[in-house]
């Protein structure tokens, strides 16, 4: 009898204890949870490119996209990616760390979901030893027969650009598609946000318009800048939580990928062209933006080409 009143106190001593820990967890002024009451009606990458209506048509299956990154956590996402090559010499960026590139991963595979993925960590700090790495990657994606190439970061040093440049008319000389962020090459496909106007830095216009907001990452140091801006960021479009320059090239490369499943012995040029050509006009917070991606205009426009063909 004595046990059981022990018992029956010690658990009103443990729920009086929770109780006013929770309490007091809800009386911080620190946010502890992040709500999204509007998540399946904010606009997304499906509003904008009509990507669940293509994936009825095609899913990438088959197709081969090397993302050329690091930070892929390939040891603990496998099930991810088809294969993968570390040629940096760092083996924590490939292995260890699951960041950027396994965030870009993820955000192809939410376009192209049959898609085959390969790691490539060629991203480096000593630009001496990216610009090598690239080079051997796209040797390595040539060899393997890889389809698509994408890249999602800063802008390469002007002191490599002669030898990444080579590397990559390489890859495009070998119908590998190339759809680099910040990359002004004529033979890349080259995106950019929702905006009217190409930055004054690329040497040439960008050819397609992607929407550059990406769900699928939280960066919490992000949002709370955000909040401590009373929500104004002013025109600083990039300190909006969820901006993403980087997945307009993963997005671009599942939308060639489903391209692809329906027709891969094009050049390289006619992805581009019939991207451009299917491509809309739309007013974004009110101005225009001329080359919004159409998925589903895309894939039809080779479905049928596929039937006068035949």
């Amino acid at each position: 009898m004595k046990i059981k009143s022990l018992v029956t106190l010690l658990l009103v001593l443990l729920l009086l204890s929770l109780f006013f820990n929770v309490k007091s967890i809800l009386k911080t002024d620190e946010p502890w949870f992040v709500s999204f009451p509007d998540a399946n009606s904010r606009p997304t990458y499906d509003t904008y490119h009509h990507i669940k209506e293509a994936q009825k048509l095609s899913t990438g299956k088959g197709i081969k996209v090397g993302i050329l990154g690091k930070y892929f956590g390939y040891k603990n996402n496998k099930n991810i990616y088809s294969g993968g090559k570390d040629f940096t010499g760092n083996t924590e960026a490939f292995n260890d760390i699951g960041e950027h590139g396994l965030w870009m991963a993820t955000t192809l595979k939410e376009i192209a979901p049959d898609v085959e993925i390969y790691a490539l960590c060629a991203r480096n700090n000593d630009h001496s030893v990216e610009a090598k790495a690239i080079s051997e990657a796209v040797d390595w994606a040539i060899e393997n027969d890889i389809d698509i190439l994408t890249y999602s970061a800063q802008a390469f040093s002007e002191e490599y650009r002669e030898e990444i440049d080579k590397a990559v008319r390489k890859a495009i000389e070998h119908n590998i598609v190339t759809t680099f962020i910040h990359y002004d090459i004529p033979g890349n496909i080259l995106p950019f946000g929702f905006f009217p106007y190409s930055p004054k830095s690329y040497a040439r216009e960008t050819d397609l318009n992607v929407f550059h907001f990406d769900y699928n990452v939280l960066l919490l140091f992000s949002y709370k800048n955000y909040l401590e801006s009373g929500r104004n960021v002013g025109n600083n479009i990039g300190a909006h939580p969820y901006f993403s320059n980087s997945s307009m090239s993963p997005v671009l490369a599942g939308i060639v990928a489903m391209m692809k499943e329906i027709n891969n012995g094009l050049p390289a040029s006619e992805y581009k062209r019939i991207l451009k050509e299917t491509s809309y006009e739309l007013v974004y917070n009110g101005y225009k933006v001329k080359h919004v991606v159409d998925a589903l205009g895309a894939v039809n426009y080779l479905l049928r080409a596929n039937n006068e063909g035949s």
